[in-house]
């Protein structure tokens, strides 16, 4: 009987980076981290992939909108600029 072994999954590369947040950015990342016991890179990575969906929504012509679970719109997101 042959044993089969598998490779370890391949490490994702990863780059690191530094930013500059002024107080009130840097407090209220740290507040939405303990609230939602989640780490600043990670609330940061959430952030990036939410402005990449409006993003695409607008070059799309589309709207990025909030709803109720009703379906009713409560907000717009806009990209500035």
């Amino acid at each position: 009987m042959a044993t089969v072994t598998t490779a370890p999954p391949p490490l994702i590369a990863q780059k690191r980076v530094n930013i500059v947040l002024s107080e009130r950015a840097h407090s209220e990342l740290l507040r939405l981290s303990k609230e939602t016991m989640r780490s600043m890179t990670e609330l940061i990575r959430l952030g990036l992939g939410l402005v990449k969906i409006a993003i695409e929504a607008e070059r799309n012509n589309q709207r990025f909108i909030i709803t109720t679970a009703e379906g009713d719109p409560v907000k717009e997101i806009i990209l500035p600029g």
